[in-house]
This record gives C-alpha cells, structure tokens and sequence, in this order.
C-alpha cells in the first residue's frame, strides 16, 4: 500500500505464475479485519500505521475494542462463544468436541459472525446483478431474518454436521441430543497415535520426491528463480546456518547494542485478555534485562526505561536478574498499545521494535530484533483504564 504501483510481485505473493494476473498489482482500497487484532500482534506497527492511513475503507469485526478496532472506520461487534450455540475442538485439533450452549443473549448490538456475514451477503445482491440470491446461497438454512434470530438455524447446521460428518464419517455412535446432555465427546482409538506409522510399519512412501524423509531436499535444488516461490528468498537445500536480518553479529550493535526478544507472556494470549486489569496487576509489561548490563547503565528493578531503534519506541518498567544473558532483553509480546503525542508506544509492544521482514520460509521473524535502551522520563501506561481501579480492590482486605 505505501509503494504502490511500484511493488513487486513477490512483494505480493502472486504465485505460482499466472498469465492472466502477472504483473497486475492489486491497489488495495479497504481492508477487512475479522477476529484479528492485527496492529497489535503483526511487526513493524508504525510503518502499518502509515499504510492504512492511505486506505478509504478499514472495517473491524471483534468482541472487544482492541487497537485494530480503534483504528477502523466501522466496527461491527462480534458476540463471544458465550452468546451463541457452537461446537469447538481444543487448541490445536484435540481428540474430543466440546459442546458449547448459549449462556447469554448477546450483548448490546453484538451478532455472531456468521450472522453479520449473512446480513452483509444480502447487501451485495444490490451492487452486482452476478449477486442476485448471494445471501440464500451464502447461508442456505436461512432467511434474512437469521440476523435477528439465529438459534434455530444454528441448531440445523450444528446437527446435521454431527449427523453427516461426525457420525458418518468419524466413528461416532453418540447422537446429537446426547452430545449436547454430556457436552464433551471424547475419541477412543483402538491403537496410539503414531507419527508416520503407514511409512515405518507398511512401507508407505513419505510425501517427498523421493519418498524418503529428506536431508537434502531435491525440491528446494531444482529452483532457479526463487521470486516465483512462495518463499521469496533462497533456502539452501542443506540445512546451515543463515545469519539473521538483525543480531549481535550485526555492524548495526554500534547503535543498538541489546538482542530483543518477544516470547508469549503467561498472563494472556498474544493480545487477549491484556484488557483485565486483575491480569496486569498480577503481572506488569516490563523488560528483563541481564545484571550487570543494567549496572553499567545505572538502572534498577523498578526504573522506567525506553527502548528504541529505527522503527520506533517504546516505554516500560524494567526488571534486573541474572536469568537473562547479558545483551539480550525480554519484552513479552500483545501489550496493547498506547501511543502518546509523539508516536512512543507507552504501553510497551515490542512490535513497533520489529523487522517487517519475512523468514527465508516466509514466517514472521519476531526474534532477530536490535535495540537501544536507556532510562527515561517518559511516562509508562500499563493499560487503557489506568485511571480506573481493578475490581480486584474492592474485594481486598487489610489484616
């Protein structure tokens, strides 16, 4: 968006190659965010700031008011699992179904996604005659009324994929009605889980051009142009060592001397439940950093801190131990942020820290990140309702 039309293709992902769109750069207008708190959690936040100020149209859909939705032009409320009739497997694809009731009415003006889908699928038919019966065939088992009243249909669609799926397909005798009186089925296999068992066991091919598991891979040899992969950037067949974008081999620790990394935080995932203010008084976004660094600068358990480089900065409280080697700091990823006047992100996300550029293999690379550190004056807010007491004060007592 910010170099538009002058991007390249693999800047986009357009392969493999297609005659008809190659070379033809899309010039992105709106962006559509579902259940995705994405200027939260995706790298380099101030250079997507900049990008989507260029946008004509930025529509969030979420449960709660996240950063992305603060940014958005239109924010379409989103009922939690608690508010609407669903089935769920556990993170990530679990040996049991969970039975999820409604709880609650929705909340407010909150509507499931499907349900404002289906609303949206029955606007469209007015803008294209290709559109015509677009919300009957986006959601077959309803009528427009399903955005007012879902449960019925709810209902037909969870229990015919029971039926037809679950049942048919999956070994499962317990019906739905059953289903739904125990809430939790749990799979029986009459022989462990074993990784790659056809291949050990019967002789099966391995899903390699070889059909061995492959050290060398022939795949990855017989490229000769890597902007037509989905990679973007050459693997080498072997493994080796590639050096990282940024790290304290780097001639940039000249400016910035400190290796950053971003693990998850126990006290929420990614971005959610940053917005429980029990959570952050049982934990506080801060930066460890190793002894006798924080020696050498003078700083302390306690101080307020801002770490920097050419991307942007932030503001925290710091934490002093041994546990951390000396030249790397820790900053806890999906802190929510809060910029002041200036841009500084005063609640500590390390992703305005963050490269934008991809892995070899196209993952985000969180961890090869060099920073400055230093104390500061700069004011830290660990939360949005700072102002605002935990409710967890009113139940505490002094003895």
């Amino acid at each position: 968006m910010l170099n538009y039309p002058n991007v390249t293709r693999e800047e986009v992902g357009l392969w493999p190659r297609d005659d008809e769109l190659d070379g033809k750069i899309p010039n992105i207008k709106g962006i559509f965010w579902q259940g995705s708190d994405w200027l939260n959690q995706l790298t380099h936040i101030n250079k997507q700031l900049q990008a989507i100020q260029k946008l004509e149209l930025i529509v969030c859909m979420d449960s709660t008011i996240t950063p992305s939705g603060i940014w958005a032009d239109v924010l379409l409320p989103v009922a939690t699992h608690f508010e609407r009739h669903d089935v769920a497997l556990p993170w990530y694809k679990g040996h049991y179904y969970i039975h999820r009731p409604k709880v609650i009415e929705p909340l407010g003006e909150s509507k499931s996604d499907f349900q404002i889908l289906t609303e949206l699928a029955y606007r469209l038919e007015k803008l294209d005659p290709l559109l015509k019966d677009f919300g009957k065939r986006y959601n077959p088992r309803a009528t427009r009324e399903y955005f007012t009243r879902a449960d019925d249909v709810d209902e037909a669609y969870l229990s015919a994929w029971w039926n037809g799926k679950v049942r048919a397909h999956q070994g499962v005798k317990m019906s739905w009605e059953e289903f739904k009186q125990r809430g939790v089925y749990k799979f029986t296999f009459k022989q462990p889980q074993i990784a790659f068992r056809d291949q050990i066991e019967k002789g099966k091919p391995f899903e390699t051009p070889s059909g061995k598991i492959e050290i060398m891979s022939t795949t990855l040899a017989d490229i000769t142009d890597w902007k037509l992969t989905q990679f973007g950037y050459p693997i080498p067949y072997l493994p080796k060592w590639i050096e990282p974008f940024e790290s304290l081999n780097h001639p940039k620790t000249k400016e910035f001397p400190f290796h950053l990394i971003s693990p998850h935080p126990r006290w929420r995932t990614h971005s959610i439940f940053n917005n429980i203010p029990w959570l952050r008084e049982t934990f506080e976004q801060e930066v460890t950093l190793n002894a006798s660094d924080a020696a050498r600068m003078g700083i302390k358990t306690g101080d307020t801190v801002e770490i920097w480089n050419a991307r942007g900065k932030v503001v925290v409280p710091a934490y002093v131990t041994q546990r951390c080697m000396p030249g790397v700091v820790v900053l806890h990823e999906g802190a929510w942020m809060d910029l002041d006047a200036n841009g500084v992100d005063r609640a500590g996300n390390p992703d305005f820290l963050t490269l934008d550029e991809p892995s070899p293999a196209g993952a985000f690379a969180y961890n090869t990140v060099l920073v400055n550190l230093q104390k500061t004056q700069l004011e830290h807010r660990p939360g949005w309702d700072r102002l605002v007491n935990a409710r967890s004060t009113v139940f505490r007592r002094d003895y």
